[in-house]
This record gives C-alpha cells, sequence and structure tokens, in this order.
C-alpha cells in the first residue's frame, strides 16, 4: 500500500469514526413550520438551534436513538439566530466545545444535520473565515467551504476532532454561514445562572 492510499484510507476512517460520534450529539427538530438540527449542549436536556429553527416555543425532537420528546424552549438570541431548548431527558451526550480563538483557516471541519430530510447527513470542507462581520459591522459569523441545505440549521460545525466551533445557521454565497461557539455558550450559560440565582 502506498503512502498515499494509506494516508487517505486513514483518514477517511478517522472521518467517519469522528461524524459517527458527532451524531449521537445531534437531534432534529420540528415545529410545524419546518425541519432543522439541534445541537446537544448540557447532558441535563440543554440544546442549543437556531431561533428560525424553533419557530414556536414548543417544538419535538427525535433522538440518534430514534426516541422522541417536546422540548420547550427557554432562551431566544435573535441578533444571532439562537435558541436553548429544554427536554425532560438527562444522561444525554453533550458536544465538546472548541474555543474560536486558536481556529486556524484551512482547517477540515464537517457540519451535522438533517439536510433535505436525511437524518444525521455529514459535508465536509475546508474553514475559509474564523470570525467575520457581517454588513453591519456586529455579527460575527464563521465561513466554511461546506454544502449546507434545509435541516442544517442548528446543527453543528466542527472541527476534525469533532468538536464544535459553531451552529450552522445559513448558506450565503454558497458557503456555509455558522455562529461562532461562544455566542451559543454565552446563552446557555445566561440560562443556566437564572436557574441558580
Amino acid at each position: 500500500m502506498t503512502s498515499a492510499i494509506w494516508l487517505a484510507s486513514n483518514i477517511g476512517a478517522a472521518a467517519i469514526s469522528v461524524g459517527d460520534d458527532l451524531r449521537q450529539r445531534v437531534v432534529e427538530i420540528g415545529s410545524g413550520r419546518g425541519f432543522g438540527a439541534g445541537t446537544i449542549w448540557d447532558p441535563a436536556g440543554l440544546i442549543v438551534t437556531n431561533h428560525h429553527v424553533a419557530a414556536t416555543d414548543l417544538v419535538r425532537v427525535r433522538f440518534d436513538d430514534g426516541a422522541t420528546a417536546e422540548a420547550r424552549v427557554l432562551a431566544r438570541d435573535l441578533h444571532n439566530d439562537l435558541a436553548v431548548l429544554q427536554v425532560d431527558r438527562t444522561g444525554l451526550p453533550a458536544v465538546e466545545q472548541r474555543n474560536g480563538r486558536d481556529l486556524r483557516v484551512g482547517e477540515l471541519v464537517m457540519a451535522l444535520g438533517h439536510p433535505h430530510g436525511l437524518s444525521g447527513a455529514v459535508a465536509f470542507g475546508v474553514l475559509l473565515t474564523t470570525d467575520t462581520r457581517t454588513g453591519d459591522g456586529r455579527r460575527a459569523l464563521i465561513r466554511a467551504d461546506v454544502g449546507l441545505a434545509p435541516g442544517n440549521s442548528g446543527g453543528p460545525l466542527a472541527d476534525a476532532a469533532g468538536r464544535v466551533i459553531g451552529i450552522n445557521a445559513m448558506v450565503g454565497g454558497g458557503l456555509a454561514l455558522a455562529v461562532p461557539v461562544q455566542f451559543a455558550e454565552n446563552l446557555v450559560q445566561a440560562v443556566i445562572g437564572q436557574r441558580a440565582a
């Protein structure tokens, strides 16, 4: 086996393994107005998705094991198109996060979601920008050369190790646009802080 074939084979096997692991940490979301994905953020039942995916205050989620549950919206960040959901289920496999400050353009990234109803589909690409402001100068988005479609919104954009770097939100100019992970973490911590108060 040549070194090129060996390298390709091992990269492929690693990508499949990481995708399989990440798939367990992503849910399908249906709100009556469409569908999308959600990213399990906390074992106690907190799920992050897009505000536009959780279009109503109660949504239905489907886990990788096929189980379904009703989820209620606890918080919304309309500016960053984020929402935090709560399901009455514990012991969930939560994602690992990666701080965006050490991201590098050119890294291999993956998006996981349910494009066009294809459950748990994985798409690979390359990170193009790490934190670019939109035209209004306020909103930060990560851009990646990854194929997204309706159903990917709310799912994770992750690095090659499966660590989440953003929440997929939209397609712009043929590129995947994701909200940086720190905005999702800030919203989740605000929810946890309110509970503790």
